[in-house]
């Protein structure tokens, strides 16, 4: 039988959003393409941009433009304090798609705090990676809740969640979660960031990129 391939393309902020985003990339499109696909489709993995969506506006857009030539969808990562960055670079793609022959469809793919707080959101999981040890200090207490600031112990005011996490993992929580980011994406159930509107935005819109290229007969 022969597939359809997709392929992904990712730029992303820090060093410390790629393990983890890409990989769930690759896992959502799995799932869509699974439930949903009209026809045979393998999802291969994430292809990486070296430049970080900090960079200047120009470079950023050139390595965009030339990730998207191999790629079919383009995801474009910012964090919720770089909004309208992100959204005029994915309208400046979407401008240029229109004149190239091979252009990725961009994306844009932004948590509404930070890409630390959809790794916070199932606790399960994280349970099963880094220990139920590690999360006793874990401080939220609805899914939701990770989408904002909170108190954990010890602190005087409310923290972010890249401070969460460095407060459950100490000095090494990026090294940490680089070398546990694929293993997390693989036991998160994803019904559970489905409960955060910032991660259902962004299935929508990916679902409705597939839907515009041909991969999804229709939206639910």
């Amino acid at each position: 039988m022969k597939y359809r391939p997709l392929q992904p393309g990712l730029l992303v902020e820090g060093n410390s959003d790629e393990p983890y985003l890409r990989h769930l990339v690759k896992r959502h499109l799995d799932e869509v393409i699974l439930n949903r696909s009209t026809r045979p489709v393998q999802v291969l993995g994430c292809q990486l941009s070296e430049v970080r969506t900090t960079a200047e506006p120009a470079e950023v857009l050139r390595a965009a433009a030339e990730l998207g030539r191999d790629c079919d969808l383009l995801f474009v990562h910012g964090d919720a304090d770089a909004l309208d960055k992100t959204l005029k670079l994915v309208a400046a793609l979407a401008e240029q798609r229109s004149r190239a022959d091979r252009s990725g469809l961009p994306i844009p793919l932004v948590p509404v705090s930070m890409t630390e707080s959809w790794m916070l959101a199932d606790r399960t999981a994280l349970a099963s990676v880094l220990g139920a040890k590690t999360l006793a200090g874990y401080p939220y207490t609805k899914v939701s809740d990770v989408e904002n600031r909170v108190r954990c112990h010890g602190s005087k005011k409310p923290v972010t969640p890249k401070q969460v996490w460095k407060t459950l993992l100490g000095d090494d929580a990026h090294d940490v979660l680089t070398d546990s980011a694929e293993l997390l994406v693989r036991r998160t159930d994803l019904a559970v960031l489905k409960q955060l509107p910032s991660y259902r935005a962004w299935c929508d819109l990916t679902e409705d990129a597939l839907g515009e290229l041909g991969y999804l007969l229709h939206r639910r």
